[in-house]
């Protein structure tokens, strides 16, 4: 009886081992700003550094159907600066946006100019415990 309620306790803790592990992995932060984020407007956005540049196509929760915008920026010290515009959708907005990054995870808009951007924090999902 004790055999079995050992290797019963030790098929638990690896198996929580395991799991805590994986759990972990899925919720480290991404290694840069590349890829797909998620914005309180709705709206998803692909996000291209190249340099200092940035680059992002942003769509409503539509596919685009209500909004699309490009953006074009720098990031210098944690701070992106840049100019947007609508080109797709109903809208037909542009202006300048001034974001601070925090991590590779999350993103907020600190300064704006123009008019129709409704997004003021960006993040990548999945984690939480990051932002």
């Amino acid at each position: 009886m004790l055999k079995t309620l050992a290797r019963s306790i030790a098929i638990l803790s690896l198996s929580w081992a395991l799991t805590s592990a994986n759990v972990q992995a899925q919720c480290e932060a991404p290694p840069n700003l590349n890829g797909q984020w998620h914005a309180n407007d709705g709206g998803s956005y692909e996000v291209r550094i190249t340099g200092t540049n940035v680059f992002w196509t942003g769509k409503s929760a539509d596919n685009g159907k209500s909004w699309t915008n490009v953006f074009k920026g720098t990031l210098k010290g944690g701070v992106i600066t840049g100019e947007w515009a609508d080109v797709g959708g109903r809208n037909h907005g542009s202006g300048t946006l001034t974001l601070r990054v925090r991590g590779t995870d999350f993103m907020e808009r600190i300064r704006a100019t123009g008019s129709g951007f409704a997004g003021t924090r960006w993040s990548r999902g999945g984690c939480p415990d990051t932002q």
